[in-house]
């Protein structure tokens, strides 16, 4: 298989990279190389000097951290068309956390050197980029804001609003969540305990505010999520 095409497409539907023109993004492509991980494989330990920025072409990743008592804490998932590791690559810090491959996963990847030469030479790159790191900092800012709820409705319903603003996507019932989700997942991402999100998955599919597909158990906000006013 051809892989530079296929990049090349990939790169174009990228928020960072989507103002270039085919020229410009094919200088881009040059200095990129691909890689390809397994399920379950670390692609990035916490305390690493990140060398790399990652571009997910596809398949899934976590950030994550472990807790004292090893429990495991979902910082972010990101799938295709996320990147990350650019602010450890510009600060030249280590990673504040683990990354791992959920699924069979392939990235773009690119060194500092290269990186700071194409956001040094492309002002549209480095201005997206700047738009990307905001969403990502205002994604920690309600993090933070989430884990501070007591109750479990409220984490689970404030995820389920983070989640809508990046895999929503409108269908006949309501709004579906096209990324999959464990319960485990979900307890991992809110700090809540697995039985605890069953619970309150269970209460939310009473009320009439959401539907779990049965086959591929990805989770469906039905219009009930928003009038009992769960997102402001």
């Amino acid at each position: 298989m051809n892989i530079v095409p296929s990049l090349f497409e990939n790169l174009r539907k990228m928020q960072m990279f989507s103002a270039l023109n085919d020229a410009e993004i094919g200088e881009v492509v040059g200095k990129m190389i691909v890689r390809n991980y397994q399920k379950d494989e670390v692609i990035l330990s916490e305390g690493d000097t990140s060398l790399y920025m990652h571009l997910v072409l596809s398949g899934r990743v976590k950030v994550v951290q472990t807790t004292e008592d090893d429990k495991e804490i979902i910082r972010a998932i990101h799938a295709a068309g996320d990147s990350f590791g650019e602010l450890s690559l510009l600060a030249c810090e280590a990673s504040p956390a683990e990354v791992v491959a959920i699924e069979r996963t392939s990235a773009a990847i690119i060194n500092r050197d290269n990186f700071l030469t194409i956001i040094h030479t492309q002002e549209k790159v480095f201005d997206n980029m700047l738009r990307m790191f905001y969403k990502k900092l205002r994604y920690s800012w309600e993090r933070v804001q989430m884990v501070n709820f007591k109750n479990s409705e409220q984490r689970v319903n404030m995820l389920f609003q983070q989640l809508s603003s990046t895999y929503g996507e409108p269908v006949e019932e309501g709004t579906l969540l096209n990324i999959r989700l464990t319960h485990q997942t979900l307890a991992s991402m809110t700090g809540l305990c697995r039985e605890t999100v069953t619970r309150t998955l269970d209460a939310l599919k009473k009320n009439k505010c959401i539907k779990i597909h049965r086959g591929d158990r990805r989770v469906i906000l039905l219009p009930g999520f928003l009038k009992q006013g769960i997102i402001s």
